[in-house]
């Protein structure tokens, strides 16, 4: 499994195109981001604040330097968090 921590990059939609980049959906929906281990990025389901039941990540609301709760588990690929703009590995 993949156990590398790495800083990320807010980019323009369409634009994710290496490990950390990531991006918000219009509505601010979901947050699509390149983990570590994976080939392409992954679309998380997010909500301003608390995390919102099974498959809905709570949101820090900054669109720099996010933070999710609780951790991105890739099962396999990579664990970890999306802490203050930092992908950081279990």
């Amino acid at each position: 499994m993949n156990t590398q921590s790495i800083n990320t990059r807010k980019v323009e939609w369409g634009k994710v195109e290496q490990c950390g980049d990531f991006c918000f959906a219009d509505d601010f929906g979901f947050i699509y981001i390149w983990i570590p281990g994976m080939s392409g990025p992954d679309a998380i389901r997010i909500q301003r604040g608390q995390p919102g039941g099974p498959r809905i990540w709570g949101w820090d609301g900054n669109t720099e330097t996010p933070t999710l709760t609780p951790s991105i588990h890739a099962p396999g690929q990579w664990h970890g968090w999306l802490r203050a703009g930092r992908l950081v590995s279990c």
